[in-house]
């Protein structure tokens, strides 16, 4: 027994009081312990504990299968050729049989130097793994490798040789590890599958089995199953049956302690802590001062897992939607406090986070993992607008600097985004004090693209022509040597990501203008379609497209110092509905031009969002135009903008006041002015109205092919020495400031 307690105490020297998803985290495998690969439901992943937290992902890729056989360790396979059982023996039947029966896929896919699994086992701890190999023989038979180093280079078990058998559906491999430690499972050869790890741990004598069933909802509750098997412990070739008592309150069990005699039900997170002890009264029962069986213990980690309700998000509304009965939602936005609800309608854009609380009775609450996803709610920019670094403050990094280096950090850093037009996440900056790299000259602040995002929306059928002007050293390395033939140097060459594509590619020291980079983004998308015969054809869709500016590659050294965005309009279909040249004075006359001579709007095939036009000539700059029910309202100021009111129906009146510079009047149809134009209410007629003179009017038409409800971009007319400032907004010449003209920054003191 001293020789057991030794063991027991080596063992307990593996826990790790580390959080981190790293091998310091194993739980030691010191009892006996079956992992069904295809019940794992997921493949884990590189850094995730599985399996009770005893098994370790500690490399990336892998995949599953379910096409690679199936294993059932409750039924004794075909027989070889000395007669005794290839895979699943009787002794294999008889020890997992009964909890294990029914086929497994060979499910978990291992792979040489790609997948690999860590564990940690005690000395004289046999593993048994089931696995198809993909039918390889000989030398290329594909088995399980065994090593005390992740990179594999002490394997401790040989590759296999000439003489191996292939490796079919079923294939058993068996190691036993001479040492307590850290153990590394991988694959000789290839891709294998497997469907069973079993761990035969070398316990103390009379050590329960214990197995943790499965998640289960019954009756409206959720529970596992805990099930405890005695095992006899075997004295100088006797075998001295074992009974079993158990805790739940995490202390460990005693002879006082309630005594095993079924499954037992947990309804939350638990560890239930078993301990055998010699039955001398060979009756089931214990006797009144019964021997604990030295080392004779074990426990079942009983823990819910349930997954995140599924988010969607539809424009600015969200749903979300829970797989469990009777669950209780809840949201975040952009991290903030948690909100019940399963539906919301979002104001702007947000990082939204969703999970769910389950409530198990009255004992335990359960919550789900959580997902995330950004909900864009984004206006189209639909005039020329500039996003760049309004305000600042560069203070000096105290924890960065050194006492040969000053470093400086950027403080209350603001943008010029607009929130309607741009969603910008996890902003970051770069402080550049060197002037040679200072674009403009005197810009000390640069937005960093590390883990900057900035998003956008292009209309559809709309084109952006983008213009990112970075610091003259946003680069990976600006210092990189040049190379021998002169040609361009990857690392000195400046790009900007912008949704998984790269722009720019002008190496900096060859061309010290390549930190501006112009490129055109379009409102759509090419899509392969298929005709009835399945040949293939690339469509382009308009559409609206969300846009967003990424980090480069890798790096955190792309420093920007604006983004300048122009929206470019579709040519439209324009419909003319009359022509011609009619006076037009506001007091007296009410033309129909619609309804006489001219074609109707349902007769052109109007639709909302389309856009009514009546040109025009003007005497003066003393004129307005409206369109309106077609009634005449005498008391209405004919200089200045006023609320008409709702119509004796109630129905709204639609008026607008015209920008003359267009020669046009614009007015964007809605529902309600569509619907009167087709039930003939409102049969087109338009009623306009002037100042002092008359309003010649020379065609009317209808304008379609634009739904984004964006004002249609006036580019017949170029007008140069118009000022805008940092927003984008146009500024009279008397505004104080940095403005940008022809495209150029200045400073207007």
């Amino acid at each position: 027994m001293k020789k057991l307690f030794t063991l027991v105490l080596a063992i307990a020297g593996f826990t790790s009081v580390a959080n981190a998803a790293t091998v310091d985290d194993l739980q030691p495998l010191k009892h006996s312990y079956v992992l069904v690969c295809d019940e794992l439901g997921a493949r884990p992943g590189k850094g995730v504990l599985f399996g009770n937290d005893h098994f370790l992902d500690v490399k990336s890729g892998g995949t599953t299968a379910t096409n690679k056989g199936q294993v059932d360790l409750s039924v004794v396979d075909a027989l070889g050729e000395d007669g005794a059982p290839l895979y699943v023996t009787q002794d294999i039947v008889d020890k997992y049989g009964a909890d294990y029966a029914g086929p497994h896929y060979n499910w978990l896919r291992l792979k040489n130097q790609q997948d690999m699994i860590a564990l940690k086992l005690t000395a004289k701890s046999k593993i048994i793994i089931f696995e198809q190999g993909n039918n390889k023989v000989g030398k290329d038979a594909r088995i399980p490798r065994i090593s005390t180093d992740e990179a594999q280079a002490n394997s401790l078990n040989a590759a296999p040789d000439e003489n191996h058998p292939a490796t079919v559906s079923g294939f058993r491999w068996e190691f036993t590890v001479d040492d307590d430690g850290l153990y590394y499972l991988g694959s000789y050869n290839g891709d294998m599958f497997i469907s069973f790890i079993i761990i035969e741990a070398n316990e103390a004598p009379g050590t329960p089995m214990v197995k943790v069933g499965d998640q289960t909802y019954e009756g409206g509750l959720w529970f596992r199953e805990v099930k405890c098997t005695p095992v006899a412990a075997i004295e100088d070739e006797v075998s001295v049956p074992t009974v079993v008592t158990y805790t739940t309150d995490g202390s460990a069990p005693t002879a006082e302690s309630t005594l095993y005699t079924e499954p037992i039900k947990c309804y939350q997170d638990m560890t239930v802590k078993f301990q055998a002890f010699y039955d001398f009264d060979e009756d089931g029962k214990m006797d009144a001062d019964p021997m604990m069986a030295d080392g004779a213990d074990n426990e079942g980690n009983v823990n819910f897992n349930f997954n995140a309700p599924t988010l969607t998000a539809d424009g600015a509304n969200i749903t979300i939607t829970s797989e469990y009965e009777g669950a209780k939602n809840f949201y975040t936005l952009n991290g903030g406090e948690a909100i019940e609800g399963s539906e919301a309608t979002l104001t702007e854009s947000a990082t939204v986070s969703a999970y769910s609380q389950i409530v198990n009775g009255s004992y335990t609450t359960f919550t789900t993992k959580a997902t995330t996803t950004d909900v864009y709610v984004l206006t189209p920019i639909t005039k020329p607008t500039t996003l760049a670094v309004v305000s600042a403050d560069v203070v000096v990094d105290e924890e960065a600097s050194t006492e040969e280096n000053t470093a400086y950090k950027v403080e209350n850093g603001v943008i010029s985004a607009d929130k309607a037009n741009f969603f910008v996440k996890n902003l970051t900056w770069k402080v550049i004090k060197d002037a040679q790299y200072q674009v403009p000259a005197g810009q000390e602040a640069y937005i960093q693209m590390s883990n900057t995002n900035i998003s956008f929306k292009v209309a559809a059928g709309y084109k952006m022509n983008v213009k990112v002007t970075c610091s003259a050293n946003s680069c990976k390395n600006l210092d990189a040597d040049d190379a021998e033939d002169g040609s361009a140097v990857t690392d000195r060459m400046c790009y900007v990501n912008v949704s998984g594509t790269n722009y720019g590619g002008q190496d900096l020291k060859l061309n010290p203008e390549g930190n501006i980079i112009e490129f055109v983004l379009e409102g759509g998308k090419n899509e392969t379609v298929k005709d009835e015969e399945g040949n293939e054809d690339v469509v382009y869709t308009p559409q609206d497209m969300i846009y967003t500016f990424q980090k480069y590659s890798g790096t955190g050294n792309i420093m920007i110092s604006s983004i300048e965005f122009t929206p470019v309009a579709p040519e439209s279909e324009e419909i003319v509905l009359w022509e011609g040249e009619a006076v037009v004075n506001g007091w007296a006359d009410q033309p129909t031009f619609l309804s006489d001579g001219g074609a109707e709007l349902t007769e052109a095939g109007a639709a909302v969002g389309d856009k009514l036009r009546i040109y025009f000539t003007a005497p003066d700059d003393n004129w307005q135009v409206e369109l309106t029910n077609g009634h005449w309202d005498g008391m209405l100021d004919r200089y200045a903008a006023k609320d008409l009111g709702p119509e004796a129906d109630g129905s709204p009146r639609h008026y607008t006041i015209v920008d003359q510079s267009l020669g046009y009047f614009e007015y964007t149809i809605d529902q309600d002015f569509l619907t009167k134009a087709t039930t003939q209410q409102y049969w087109g007629g338009v009623f306009l109205l002037n100042g002092d003179g008359n309003i010649t009017v020379t065609k009317i038409t209808l304008v379609k092919g634009d739904d984004t409800g964006i004002q249609t971009i006036a580019t017949n007319k170029v007008q140069n020495n118009v000022r805008y400032n940092l927003a984008g907004e146009r500024v009279s010449e008397s505004y104080k400031g940095i403005v940008i003209v022809n495209g150029k920054k200045m400073f207007v003191k």
